[in-house]
């Protein structure tokens, strides 16, 4: 009997338990040949999976049997738009094993598209060729000058006189380490939200990787988080399309309503939330900014009202004053999205170099007025800003920040309230506290008021068995979820009698249809 215990998601990649026959796998995982039995537990079948692409008549009479597992033979053959094809395919939610694909560049990877299993055949094979494995390389033992590695295995591997089949076996044992370490590498990126960072630049030691990661974006489902607490780090040409982006970007344009017929464009600074920067704020202290702003970095681009949201909370990018052709046309085709959304007199741009270049090519039949000179915290800079910006009637920026966050977050539109804290640490109370900017997240926490109106309107809740939940609901104990529901997403539990509000592990499918693990951790409960 083979089940699945799911404790924490990154995207497709995940931490979790398989129990075989009573045993426990921690996942992900790598099966050593020599030690474990389990191999003996899994049907392999009889065909690989690239023979479906042959013959699907004749790869469904061969294919293994095991219902509660995805087992995967053949894969190192295939070519990369043929590993993403069959990872389209496999739209449930079994653990997978990839049989014999395990080596230092390609475990990363395939863990990142869902694979949980993996096992110590390559290396294995490997070894017997005298090919020794380095965090990122596979090299000729003999070409090696020295082994500088200080495993039990490679301490007797310095030995003369091993013969070959002493020297293969000690490789192999040193080789099957080293992938055991880059799974334990992932899975703890994978609890830190961080594993598409480092799948970024391990990618590039190996084209069909990179391939592998630019193809993959077209998987991409309910299994991304829209929050995170980890920091996104835009370091190659693909960070512009990983999924934090793109969400972010479509969704802030949707829910996008400037208040005032003026705006303000402003760089981007290292330091986020932006308003917490010395450069924004020492435009503030000279500057009455009373007028819609908007931010531009690469590859964000985040109106003030957003800055709070993830990613723009917590992001970094190198900055070095070049920007490229590519960066300039993205990052001005989502400016130019963001201004079309509101009905602007006046465009203020207090940028240059590089940001001064993105705003031309956005706004090239705009009348925009451009204020920096000499840097934009000179004082003949700030002098020609203020003249252009102030005497503008305002708004409540803060009030605005909530409303915006409710929208992008909910679908919920104006929740007034007063607005109490010092930013970004912000609150909103009616009678009673209803909601607050959780920074950690970029995202919005709840409370009763608004937990029931959420109920009310069926969005971001769960329905639960009869039960009073305590610090974890498991989806043993779900019995629907409102579709969208997203890792990470803040959701509303409910029985007749309890209700709450806690972090969603799982997406709203998985929740629904997995027998076991970790749906919801519990951030706080009342009765009804």
């Amino acid at each position: 009997m083979i089940e699945f215990y799911l404790e924490k998601r990154d995207g497709f990649a995940r931490i979790g338990k398989l129990e075989i026959d009573g045993e426990i796998l921690k996942t992900p995982c790598i099966l050593d040949l020599n030690e474990s039995d389990f191999f003996d537990r899994f049907d392999f079948g009889y065909a690989p999976y690239p023979v479906k692409f042959l013959n699907e008549k004749l790869y469904e009479a061969l294919k293994p049997k095991e219902k509660s597992i995805r087992v995967l033979t053949g894969l190192s053959v295939l070519n990369p738009r043929d590993l993403i094809r069959i990872f389209a395919e496999i739209r449930d939610f079994k653990p997978i094993y990839a049989v014999a694909t395990a080596s230092p560049l390609t475990i990363p990877i395939l863990i990142y598209l869902g694979v949980d299993i993996l096992d110590n055949i390559l290396a294995i094979s490997k070894a017997y060729q005298g090919i020794y494995f380095l965090n990122d390389l596979e090299v000729k033992i003999d070409n090696l000058r020295n082994i500088t590695c200080n495993c039990e295995f490679c301490k007797k591997l310095k030995r003369d006189n091993l013969s070959y089949e002493e020297r293969s076996e000690l490789i192999a044992k040193h080789n099957t380490e080293v992938l055991k370490s880059q799974v334990e590498l992932c899975r703890v990126l994978i609890e830190r939200e961080e594993l598409r960072n480092y799948i970024e630049a391990k990618a590039k030691l190996k084209p069909e990787s990179t391939i592998l990661l630019r193809l993959s974006k077209d998987l991409e489902d309910e299994r991304f988080s829209r929050f995170k607490k980890s920091t996104c780090y835009f370091n190659t040409i693909e960070s512009f399309e990983r999924f934090e982006v793109r969400y972010f970007l479509n969704k802030a344009v949707e829910c996008y309503k400037p208040k005032t017929d003026v705006l303000l464009i402003l760089p981007c600074t290292a330091r986020k939330p932006y308003l917490t920067s010395k450069t924004h704020r020492a435009i503030r202290s000279k500057v009455r900014v009373n007028v819609n702003e908007i931010i531009v970095s690469s590859p964000l681009v985040v109106p003030r009202e957003f800055e709070l949201v993830y990613p723009a909370i917590n992001y970094d990018t190198p900055v070095t004053g070049h920007w490229t052709d590519e960066e300039i046309d993205f990052v001005a085709k989502w400016l130019r999205r963001f201004v079309e959304r509101g009905d602007f007199e006046k465009v203020i741009a207090h940028v240059e170099n590089g940001y001064r270049r993105v705003v031309e090519r956005a706004l090239s039949d705009y009348d925009v007025v451009f204020t920096a000179e000499d840097g934009i915290l000179s004082k003949a800079s700030i002098e020609k800003l203020k003249r252009e910006i102030e005497g503008y009637e305002g708004f409540d920026l803060y009030a605005e920040i909530f409303n915006h966050m409710f929208r992008y977050q909910f679908g919920i539109d104006e929740v007034n309230g007063n607005v109490k804290g010092r930013y970004p640490d912000l609150e909103l109370f009616r009678e009673k506290r209803i909601a607050r900017i959780d920074t950690e997240y970029g995202m919005l926490d709840i409370y009763e008021e608004v937990a029931r109106e959420l109920i009310k309107k069926k969005i971001y809740v769960v329905r639960i068995a009869d039960f009073e939940p305590k610090s974890k609901i498991f989806s043993a104990g779900v019995i629907d979820a409102s579709d969208g529901i997203r890792p990470n997403d803040l959701v509303v539990f409910y029985n007749d009698e309890f209700y709450g509000v806690g972090r969603a592990v799982m997406s709203s499918k998985e929740m629904v249809e997995l027998e076991r693990g970790l749906a919801i951790r519990v951030k706080r409960i009342w009765r009804f």
